[in-house]
C-alpha cells in the first residue's frame, strides 16, 4: 500500500494539497491566459502541466508524498537505528516545538527523549518503537496528542493480530470480564487478578501510562481503557498466542483459565480513531419527549449530514415549550467533544442573557468562524430544570460546555467528572513519522472558556456523583439516569 504523508499546513494528504495547488493555480493561469496571451494558451498549457508533472514525479521519488510499504511484512520488518533516532528527533521536534505544552515540563520532556534516544536498538519492529516513545507523547498531557500505529500495521492485523479474546472493562481499579466463556469457565462479572503472570494493578498503570489526557486527570484514558481494553493490552502489554488468566468472584473463588487469542475487527483501531467508533453512523444528535420531561443526547458536538444542529435544536426545544415540557436532561456521556459553534447553538437555547464563550484573543481564521462570538439567547430559550449526564470521556469541546454550566448554574450535573476541564489544547495538526510510518495527531493551540474557580487539572466535578458498577454495567442498568430523574423528582 502506499502510506501518504500528512500536510503540516491542512490536516489532508500531501498528494491531496499538491493536486488541490495545481487545480487552483491552472484556473489562475486560464485567467491570464485568456486575456493576454489567447494565441499560446494551449502551448503554454501543455508545458505547465508538464512542469507539474515532472515535480509531482519527483515529490513521489524522494518520498515527499510518502511511501510505498509492504503490509504482509510490516508487523515484523525491522528498523535501523538510524531510521529509529531519526522519527525519534521528527517526534521530538513536533511535540517540543508546535505543541503548547499546556500541562507538560519541556525540560522534563526533553529528559524523557534523551532517555528514549539511548534505549533505541538496532533492528526493533514498529510496535517495539512505539511501546518505548508512546509514553512520552502521553507524557505531554494532552488529549488532542495521540500517537498512533501506522496505517500499514492496522491493515496487517486483519490476518496476523490475535487479540485477548473476551471482552473487558475498567470499573474503579478492578478488571471485569464483560462477557463469559462456558467452556473456559469464564462469568461475565468475573474479576482479573492477573494474566500471563502481570497483575492487575500492573496491567492497569501500563495502560493508563500509554492513553493521552489532559494533565494529571486519569477519567479520559480510564473511560477508553473501560470502553477499548483488548485494544490498549495488545498494543502495550501482551500480545502473544494465549493468554494464563487469574481470576475471581464475589464469592472469594480463584481459578486459574487459558484462554486463546482471537482476532475481532472492533479491537483493531488506532489509538486517534478510538474515540470516533461509536458514531460511524454519522448519528450525533437525538431528542425524545416523555409525558413530562425529554432528553436530549448529543453524542459528539458535530454537524450530522442533512440535519444542522442550530434548525434540530430550534424545532426541538419549540416542542418543548409548545407541550410545556419544564424538565430536560442533556446527555453528553460518551461524548468526547466536538466543534464550538456547535456546543454554542446548544448553550443559547439554556441561556437568558449574552454570555462569553472564550476567554482569550484567538487567530484571525477563529474569529471569522464565529468562534470568539459570545453566545447569545436563542429565540425559543427553555427556561425549566436542566441536568447534564457527564462522564470520563467529556473531553474538548464537551469539557468546555459542562463548565460553562456549571459556571453559570444552567443546570445540574450529574454523572461522574470529566475527562477535561474549562481549557484544553487542540487545532491539531497530523503527520506521519519518516521511517516506522508512526501518526502521530497533536494540538498547536489553547482553548479556554470563561470561567472562574475551576482547576486547570481536574475534570469538572459533577454536582450529584454517581457511577455505574459492574452489577448495574452487566444488568444494563442506567444509574445516571435513574438519578437524573430522581433529582427531577419524576420517579
Amino acid at each position: 500500500m502506499f502510506s501518504t504523508n500528512k500536510s503540516g499546513l491542512i490536516p489532508i494528504d500531501t498528494p491531496v494539497l499538491f493536486g488541490l495547488t495545481f487545480l487552483l493555480l491552472t484556473m489562475a493561469l486560464l485567467v491570464i491566459l485568456t486575456k493576454k496571451f489567447r494565441g499560446n494558451r494551449i502551448k503554454m498549457l501543455g508545458l505547465w502541466s508538464l512542469a507539474w508533472l515532472v515535480l509531482a514525479a519527483a515529490f513521489l521519488g524522494t518520498g515527499v508524498f510518502g511511501r510505498v510499504v509492504d503490509v504482509s511484512t510490516i508487523n515484523t520488518k525491522t528498523y535501523t537505528m538510524k531510521e529509529l533516532t531519526e522519527d525519534l528527533g521528527q517526534l521530538e521536534k513536533c511535540l517540543l516545538e508546535e505543541n503548547p505544552l499546556y500541562f507538560a515540563d519541556k525540560n522534563e520532556l526533553k529528559q524523557l527523549f534523551l532517555s528514549a534516544y539511548g534505549e533505541i536498538k538496532d533492528g526493533m519492529t514498529e510496535l517495539e518503537f512505539y511501546r518505548l516513545v508512546n509514553p512520552i507523547t502521553v507524557a505531554v498531557g494532552c488529549g488532542h496528542t495521540n500517537l498512533s500505529v501506522s496505517e500499514a500495521l492496522i491493515e496487517n492485523r486483519k490476518d496476523t493480530a490475535q487479540y485477548f479474546p473476551l471482552r473487558v472493562t475498567l470499573v474503579d481499579d478492578q478488571l471485569y470480564f464483560l462477557e463469559g466463556d462456558i467452556e473456559c469457565g469464564v462469568n461475565a462479572g468475573d474479576k482479573i487478578l492477573s494474566i500471563n503472570g502481570k497483575a492487575d494493578d500492573e496491567i492497569i498503570n501500563t495502560l493508563i501510562g500509554n492513553v493521552s489526557g489532559d494533565s494529571y486527570n486519569e477519567q479520559k484514558p480510564r473511560y477508553i481503557i473501560s470502553k477499548h481494553f483488548n485494544n490498549k493490552f495488545y498494543d502495550f502489554v501482551d500480545n502473544t498466542g494465549s493468554f494464563a488468566v487469574e481470576i475471581g468472584n464475589d464469592k472469594a473463588d480463584i481459578k486459574k483459565v487459558i484462554l486463546h487469542a482471537k482476532y475481532k475487527e472492533e479491537f483493531n483501531k488506532s489509538a486517534w480513531d478510538l474515540h470516533f467508533t461509536g458514531f460511524e453512523d454519522g448519528n450525533y444528535y437525538e431528542g425524545s419527549i416523555e409525558d413530562d420531561y425529554a432528553v436530549l443526547k448529543v453524542s459528539l458536538f458535530m454537524q450530522e449530514e442533512g440535519v444542522k444542529f442550530a434548525d434540530y435544536l430550534e424545532e426541538f426545544f419549540s416542542k418543548l415549550k409548545g407541550k410545556s415540557i419544564s424538565k430536560l436532561i442533556i446527555d453528553v456521556r460518551g461524548n468526547y467533544g466536538g466543534t464550538p459553534i456547535i456546543a454554542k447553538a446548544l448553550l443559547s437555547h439554556l441561556v437568558n442573557e449574552e454570555i462569553e464563550y472564550f476567554q482569550d484573543e484567538l487567530p484571525l481564521l477563529h474569529k471569522v468562524a464565529g468562534y470568539t462570538k459570545p453566545v447569545t439567547p436563542a429565540d425559543t430559550t427553555f427556561d425549566g430544570d436542566v441536568v447534564v449526564l457527564t462522564d470520563g470521556a467529556g473531553f474538548s469541546t464537551t469539557a468546555h460546555f459542562c463548565a460553562l454550566v456549571k459556571h453559570h448554574n444552567l443546570g445540574t450535573l450529574v454523572g461522574s467528572e470529566t475527562g477535561a476541564t474549562y481549557v484544553c489544547t487542540d487545532s491539531s495538526k497530523d503527520t506521519v513519522l519518516n521511517n516506522t510510518r508512526l501518526r502521530l495527531h497533536y494540538s498547536t493551540l489553547a482553548y479556554r472558556v470563561a470561567v472562574d474557580g475551576m482547576s486547570e487539572h481536574e475534570g469538572v466535578k459533577p454536582d450529584i456523583r454517581i457511577a455505574p458498577t459492574i452489577e448495574d454495567i452487566l444488568n444494563d442498568r442506567d444509574v445516571q439516569m435513574e438519578a437524573a430523574l430522581q433529582f427531577l423528582k419524576l420517579r
